[in-house]
């Protein structure tokens, strides 16, 4: 009887002694876990691409969650800019270039959905964007302006069968758009103007501020440089 007695109380030691040793792996490992946070940076981080003689930075305060960089290409998951929406999957490489990333904004309404990049790029070489929207072949309209200037496909950019956007040969503030339409029907007459005419407005909206931030950006830097010196 006192040996089952001491058995059991062996038995309970050891499960107890387990327990604890789970428990203890388990706050070595889990709180880990919980304080993975967010990789922050600023204006004067940049991401570059020495073989391809660029780099990539922002004009904002942002985060993601993740960042990694193969094949001369960065890729950011979950990047959100100060004043910007979240993008999910952004990947971007430039070549003989540096690029500035101002914002990525997002439409919807209840006709389309759409959104709109903007930078400014340094040296006339190029960018490969991918903004992870899905293949070229999807309902998607690309546009693209250089300085406020809207410019053809195949004359300064064009568009893989992935997704990727190239743009060549820009400088200065670049805007990109990308509309999908969730119908074909046109218009109806009896909607008010902005109504009819709501992707040429906020295009039209959206270049105007592209532009206008890109010029703040740039008189901030010189004030800056100024006070340096």
């Amino acid at each position: 009887m006192a040996c089952d007695f001491v058995k059991v109380n062996r038995d309970k030691v050891s499960t107890g002694i387990a327990i604890i040793g789970i428990i203890f792996i388990l706050s070595l490992t889990y709180p880990n876990t919980q304080a993975q946070t967010n990789i922050s940076f600023t204006p004067a981080d940049k991401f570059g691409t020495p073989e391809n003689n660029g780099s990539i930075g922002f004009a904002v305060n942002g985060t993601c969650s993740n960042v990694t960089f193969e094949n001369n290409t960065w890729t950011f998951t979950n990047l959100c800019l100060t004043g910007s929406q979240p993008l999910e999957n952004f990947e971007i490489s430039t070549q003989n270039s540096n690029v500035t990333i101002f914002s990525y904004l997002t439409f919807n309404n209840t006709a389309f959905q759409g959104i709109q990049l903007g930078y400014a790029v340094e040296g006339k070489g190029k960018q490969v964007l991918n903004l992870g929207l899905g293949s070229e072949e999807e309902d998607w309209e690309w546009s693209v302006a250089f300085n406020g200037v809207f410019i053809g496909e195949g004359d300064g950019w064009n568009i893989l069968r992935d997704g990727t956007l190239v743009v060549t040969g820009a400088t200065g503030n670049v805007s990109i758009f990308d509309f999908e339409s969730f119908g074909n029907s046109a218009p109806s007459s009896n909607l008010p103007f902005y109504q009819q005419h709501s992707v040429a407005i906020i295009i039209t909206v959206a270049v105007a501020a592209t532009v206008v931030v890109a010029v703040v950006i740039k008189v901030n830097s010189r004030k800056h440089s100024g006070e340096s010196s």
